[in-house]
């Protein structure tokens, strides 16, 4: 067993990579925990020691996974700082599979990257408007590098978990993203995505409409002018097929990965 150091796995996109490929699949949220504790000993010391500190368990808030994989996982309390959680210039994100009638597995939802404006000021939107391309975007850095922890979505759920209840979670795949290293298919669909935002923000008649990978959509409130990059469902489903080496299905306007897949 392969002992890892906390420092390393927050600094070296090599050794970050290693670590998620060591923890355990097709487990509980809370037996993963376990695991990464016993092979970063000092991970185990870092959140005992800061457990008081962080509380994961506000009742109306869609990002308690998320905060329990950071936290748990890589030791790092939440914050509301702007660049990547990882110093090696990664975001680590949480998001749910559901399978559909058959027990396959596609992305239920979009996966939320970082704000990058307001509608009721479209000036607020000058970083993107102004960008020459995606890649030359000031928030390119927070798109570009993630750690993407994949769960099993039950049917029974409410939109809001309590940590508890995350913790039963079964982690289905972990993966390591970089969008300059995907196929060129993808990098050039998501400048089209970009260059169509751009183009609404322009006509200040922003919505997600028409975008297949990259998409700017709500986030916040119903009420919230607050719009964010995010990545489509289906470009979430190709994203974790494509990094984790797994047969993509399509048929018709379905997309999945088969479930023995994630055995």
């Amino acid at each position: 067993m392969t002992i890892f150091s906390l420092e390393a796995i927050r600094k070296s996109a090599t050794v970050c990579r290693l670590y998620i490929e060591s923890l355990p699949k097709n487990k509980p949220l809370q037996e993963v925990i376990n695991y990464a504790h016993s092979i970063c000993p000092h991970l185990k010391a870092e959140v005992e020691a800061k457990k008081h500190i962080f509380n994961s368990a506000k009742s109306r808030d869609k990002g308690n996974l998320g905060k329990i994989v950071e936290f748990f996982i890589f030791g790092q309390l939440p914050n509301s700082d702007p660049n990547p959680d990882l110093p090696w210039g990664a975001d680590i994100k949480a998001t749910h599979f559901k399978a559909n009638k058959n027990g396959h597995f596609n992305a239920k939802e979009r996966l939320t990257i970082t704000n990058c404006g307001k509608t009721e000021d479209y000036t607020t939107f000058e970083a993107v408007s102004s960008a020459e391309t995606l890649k030359s975007c000031q928030f390119y850095p927070k798109i570009q590098n993630g750690v993407l922890f994949v769960f099993e979505h039950q049917s029974s759920e409410g939109i809001y978990n309590a940590p508890e209840t995350n913790l039963q979670k079964r982690l289905l795949a972990v993966c390591t993203y970089n969008t300059d290293e995907l196929p060129e298919e993808f990098q050039t669909q998501m400048q089209i995505d970009f260059a169509d935002i751009q183009n609404k923000i322009a006509t200040e008649t922003v919505s997600q409409k028409g975008q297949k990978y990259l998409h700017i959509c709500p986030h916040g409130s119903k009420s919230s002018s607050t719009r964010a990059f995010a990545f489509t469902n289906k470009f979430l489903t190709r994203l974790v097929a494509h990094t984790n080496n797994l047969p993509l299905t399509e048929k018709g306007r379905s997309l999945y990965i088969e479930k023995q897949h994630f055995n």
